[in-house]
């Protein structure tokens, strides 16, 4: 295995190379795993060519060795929950700020998109309610607002002409 790159060949039944690229390395049930994306003669990722192996790690040189194909669909079903747990952990937290509407309730809303424009000098969010419904069937809101020192929106303020609407209707068109 080249350790800069993390590429490694595999040799596939009919006898051809296949260059490989290291997606992660994990250990579980007392067997290492290397899920791999496949390697073009351009050295480019094949999209979607995503698999996995079982292999021993050689203290002496620090390489994988002894590569071979998982074996049960247990162990399969194993590295797809390895997988799903990592893509939780490196999704984005949304952001979160409390609004109090016209009732004097407190409201907890996420945020979508902030964006700004050097045309009106302002900062604008799109928002929506925190609940549990897809985001897709959520009314959005917007208005411009003033960053706290932590980047976090600090304070809302009304969308003023008819101009900022319009920009900020861009915008979400764009999303």
């Amino acid at each position: 295995m080249n350790e800069e790159t993390q590429e490694f060949l595999i040799v596939a039944e009919n006898g051809k190379e296949q260059k490989c690229r290291v997606v992660f390395t994990f250990d579980a049930d007392e067997k290492s795993y290397v899920l791999f994306s496949l390697i073009d003669e351009n050295g480019n990722e094949i999209p979607g060519d995503i698999s996995a192996m079982t292999f021993d790690y050689d203290d002496n040189n620090g390489e994988m060795t002894n590569l071979q194909p998982v074996e049960t669909d247990a162990e399969w079903e194993m590295i797809n929950e390895v997988v799903l747990t990592l893509l939780d952990e490196f999704e984005e937290e949304p952001q979160l700020f409390t609004i109090t509407d016209e009732d004097g309730a407190d409201q907890v809303c996420e945020v979508i998109h902030t964006f700004s424009s050097e045309q009106f000098g302002k900062s604008y969010v799109l928002y929506v309610l925190a609940t549990d419904e897809p985001i897709e069937e959520r009314d959005i809101f917007a208005s411009q607002y003033v960053s706290g020192n932590d980047g976090t929106i600090d304070e809302l303020l009304p969308i003023e002409t008819e101009e900022e609407w319009a920009f900020v209707e861009d915008v979400l068109n764009e999303l």
